[in-house]
């Protein structure tokens, strides 16, 4: 178990909280002497300086998405445990900061560990997604009933559940990063990719309008460097617009029709 993990599931048993609708962020870092603040950060969506004991945590007051605010807290609050006892006290943080679902061990990765595990507890997480399917429908409503943003809940169902999952994020039709789990029978698709004409996400960046419908498309679409991917294999595919950032959100999943 990673530290960043480790230490979100220390305060969730600190203070005894049952489940996601007992977690009250701003009281919990309250009580951990991090005071929260909203200003003007030009650029950053958070920022925290903190010393051993105590902390300032400052929010980008322009931030309106609850869930985006919940996990910039989160992710800041991250910092404090993760280096609370090194050298470095200070961190800013980009939207690309909260954006990066890569599993490495750099200091943002690290704090998007214990923001997913604080705000999206593995056991609460795992009840609450039993035998459910994953569609845009369902990203939706963890995200609403997690109160988190709607790709930090795509991720964590990929991170958790056992259905064959790629979350993907573009921008200006190229693939930014994808998230894959180890159930998705295809695996290769690099950042700088451009994103398939056979897609909707292809309509949306290119000024016609976006299905938001469950669609099946040829896995060689999304994946025609891997070659491992088979011309028989088809996803189901859904995508949704993510405003913050002017991208869009795509999950692909397995078919049957193999």
């Amino acid at each position: 178990m990673s530290r960043a993990i480790r230490a979100a599931e220390d305060l969730i048993k600190k203070y005894c909280i049952k489940n996601q609708h007992q977690l009250d962020l701003e009281l919990i870092a309250n009580a951990e002497y991090l005071i929260i603040e909203e200003t003007e950060l030009n650029g950053l969506l958070g920022k925290i300086i903190f010393d051993q004991d105590m902390g300032l945590i400052q929010i980008n007051k322009s931030i309106t998405n609850i869930g985006l605010r919940r996990f910039t807290i989160a992710h800041e609050m991250g910092h404090y445990y993760i280096s609370k006892n090194s050298n470095r006290n200070k961190h800013g943080c980009t939207i690309g900061s909260l954006g990066n679902y890569i599993p490495d061990k750099s200091h943002e990765a690290e704090a998007n560990k214990f923001a997913a595990e604080l705000l999206m507890y593995k056991p609460w997480f795992s009840k609450y997604i039993k035998n459910m399917p994953v569609c845009i429908d369902l990203i939706k409503q963890i995200a609403d009933d997690f109160k988190v943003s709607i790709t930090a809940a795509a991720i964590r169902y990929a991170e958790i559940g056992q259905y064959p999952i790629a979350v993907i994020l573009s921008k200006n039709s190229v693939v930014q990063w994808s998230f894959i789990n180890s159930y998705f029978p295809c695996r290769y698709l690099p950042p700088g990719s451009v994103v398939p004409k056979e897609s909707n996400v292809w309509d949306y960046f290119n000024g016609k309008q976006m299905s938001e419908d469950e669609d099946m498309i040829p896995a060689l679409s999304w994946f025609k460097e891997d070659f491992k991917c088979k011309r028989s294999t088809y996803f189901y595919e859904q995508s949704v617009e993510i405003p913050v950032t002017n991208s869009v959100l795509t999950i692909l999943w397995q078919s049957d029709f193999d």
